[in-house]
C-alpha cells in the first residue's frame, strides 16, 4: 500500500490511504483486495458512476478460483491490476482484457554478504499453511549427512499450530534455526547473506519476495506456482512440485554438489533482476494511469 502510494506521489496525484473509501470527490480508487475491498467498491461505483476503478488482485482472490465477491470487484473495475503474467488465466474471460501487469519492485538494501564458510539458505514467510512453510526444514533433514547446508526461515507464527512446531524441528534438526519475525532491514540482510533462498508457497499472487531476493544477487529455488511462474517463466530451472519434500532435497543437494547447476541459477540473476526494477514499476503504473486519464 504504502510503496504505491509514494509512487503515485511521485507522479503528482494526491494520495489518500484508507481501510474503506466513502470520498465521493476522489477522481479514482485503487482498491487492494478485490475480496476485502468488494464494500468499498461497490459504494464508489454507486457514488461515482463514472470515477475511475481500478482493482488489485492478491493471491488470495484468484487462487484457487475468485468467488462471487471477487468476481463482481473485477466486473466493476475500469482496469485490473495483476502481479505476475500467469494470473491472467484466473479472471473471468470477459474481464481480462481490462487487466495489466505491474510486477512489484524491490531495492538492494541489504548490507550483509554470504559467509564462505557455510551454506546459508534463507525461507522469508510468515508461517501460515499457504506458504507451506516447513517445507525446506522437512527437505534438509533428506539432505547428506556432509551436507553444510543450514536453513534460516524469518517469519512470525500466524498460525498458532506452528509456534510449538518451529520449537521441536529446531530441537531435532540441527540444519533448522527460526529467527521469528525480522524488521525489513533485518530480512534484506538476511536474504544477502544467504547464498539461496527456498519459496514453497502453495499459492501466490506474485511473490514480492523472490525479487528482493534477485536484486541481493540471491538466487531462489521455488514451488512451481502460477505466481512464481508468472515472474521467472516456465523454462527457470529451480522449481519443484509444491509440497514435494524429496524433490526440494534433491534440488538443494544438487545446488550444493553441482557447481555448473549453482552457477546456472546464479547466472539468470543478471537477466531476471531488471523487471523488479522501481523505475519499471513506476513506468508501468503511469502507463495505466494516463491509460484511464484518455
Amino acid at each position: 500500500t504504502w510503496q504505491w502510494a509514494k509512487i503515485l506521489e511521485s507522479l503528482g496525484h494526491e494520495v489518500v490511504i484508507a481501510e474503506n473509501s466513502t470520498d465521493a470527490e476522489a477522481d479514482l480508487l485503487i482498491a487492494l483486495h478485490a475480496e476485502r475491498s468488494h464494500k468499498a467498491v461497490l459504494r464508489f461505483r454507486k457514488r461515482r458512476p463514472e470515477g475511475g476503478l481500478i482493482v488489485a488482485l492478491t493471491g488470495s482472490d484468484i487462487y484457487p478460483e475468485p468467488d462471487e465477491k471477487v468476481r463482481e470487484s473485477i466486473a466493476l473495475a475500469d482496469r485490473l491490476v495483476v502481479l505476475q503474467r500467469k494470473a491472467f488465466v484466473q479472471i473471468p474471460e470477459p474481464d481480462r482484457e481490462k487487466a495489466r501487469v505491474i510486477i512489484q519492485s524491490a531495492e538492494r538494501i541489504g548490507r550483509a554478504t554470504p559467509d564462505d564458510s557455510r551454506l546459508d539458505v534463507c525461507v522469508v514467510g510468515h508461517l501460515r499453511d499457504v506458504k507451506d512453510p516447513m517445507r525446506a526444514a522437512e527437505a534438509s533433514r533428506l539432505l547428506p549427512a556432509d551436507s553444510r547446508i543450514r536453513i534460516l526461515h524469518a517469519g512470525g507464527t500466524h498460525e498458532a499450530k506452528y509456534r510449538d512446531r518451529v520449537e521441536t524441528e529446531m530441537r531435532e534438526n540441527p540444519r533448522y534455526e527460526w529467527l521469528g519475525e525480522l524488521d525489513g532491514q533485518a530480512v534484506a540482510d538476511l536474504i544477502a547473506s544467504s547464498r539461496l533462498m527456498v519459496m514453497s508457497s502453495l499459492f501466490e499472487g506474485g511473490a514480492r519476495v523472490v525479487g528482493e531476493a534477485f536484486v541481493h544477487g540471491t538466487p531462489v529455488i521455488s514451488s512451481r506456482i502460477d505466481g512464481v511462474v508468472g515472474l521467472l517463466g516456465d523454462d527457470y530451472p529451480g522449481y519443484f512440485s509444491a509440497g514435494d519434500t524429496a524433490e526440494l532435497a534433491a534440488l538443494l543437494n544438487r545446488f550444493e554438489t553441482d557447481l555448473g547447476f549453482a552457477d546456472t541459477l546464479n547466472g539468470l540473476i543478471e537477466n531476471v533482476a531488471p523487471q523488479f526494477s522501481p523505475e519499471r514499476e513506476r513506468a508501468s503504473w503511469k502507463a495505466l494511469i494516463d491509460e484511464l486519464a484518455t
